[in-house]
């Protein structure tokens, strides 16, 4: 399609998006717009956010079905039945996106990728998950989750209205994840054959969330 917009050939159409995709990428992190990637400098990110309320969720994205047998059980998602990568966010209440986990096979669970990056918290932060991330619980942060309904029970009404709560609060980190979204690479079947470029479209993806975050911000101030 840009080949066709611009009148250029596919290959050189290829290699124009590679290459303005990394200044774009150079500009949002210019502009500190880009999250955190390491883990071991996230407490110390987080520590600098004013509220110490966080928000942590998954989110995944299909691709094309890898031809390596391995490769294919690695990244498929049985949550989702396709094959798909998979990357944790951790937003601040009220504000941005300030961390994105590496990209993994979609086989991979949030909690796992959370116990692997080994996360830590500034202590008395609060932190908001989904049952997805049962049992993950970093020492010193109080953990706000929706409680899992007791087996063969029904949950009470106190737990309903509870969950019900926690929901509304944690519905945040989803309009997170819907506005990254509004690129569509990060939406649609990803099928570029580059290693590294599904990480890369996520992390500008994230970063052109906060700008807009940003400007809206300023125009609301």
């Amino acid at each position: 399609m840009q080949g066709f917009l611009f009148g250029i050939g596919q290959t050189q159409a290829w290699e124009w998006i590679h290459k303005l995709s990394r200044i774009l990428n150079q500009a949002l992190g210019y502009e500190k717009q880009l999250p955190e990637r390491e883990p071991a400098r996230l407490e110390a990110v987080l520590r600098e956010c004013p509220s110490l309320e966080f928000m942590i969720d998954g989110t995944q994205r299909p691709i094309n079905r890898p031809k390596d047998p391995e490769r294919q059980q690695d990244y498929y998602s049985g949550k989702t039945k396709r094959h798909t990568m998979t990357n944790t966010l951790i937003s601040e209440r009220g504000g941005k996106v300030v961390f994105l986990s590496d990209t993994y096979g979609g086989r991979v669970h949030d909690k796992a990728i959370c116990d692997g990056e080994q996360y830590q918290f500034p202590p008395g932060s609060s932190l908001w998950q989904d049952r997805g991330f049962q049992g993950f619980a970093p020492p010193g942060v109080t953990i706000r989750q929706p409680k899992k309904k007791p087996r063969n029970q029904s949950s009470s009404d106190e737990d309903k209205h509870h969950n019900r709560e926690i929901s509304s609060e944690r519905v945040e980190i989803e309009h997170h994840i819907s506005g990254i979204k509004r690129c569509n690479i990060v939406v649609h079947k990803f099928r570029n054959r580059t290693g590294y470029y599904g990480d890369d479209v996520m992390e500008t993806a994230c970063g052109l969330h906060n700008l807009r975050l940003t400007h809206r911000q300023l125009k609301a101030a």
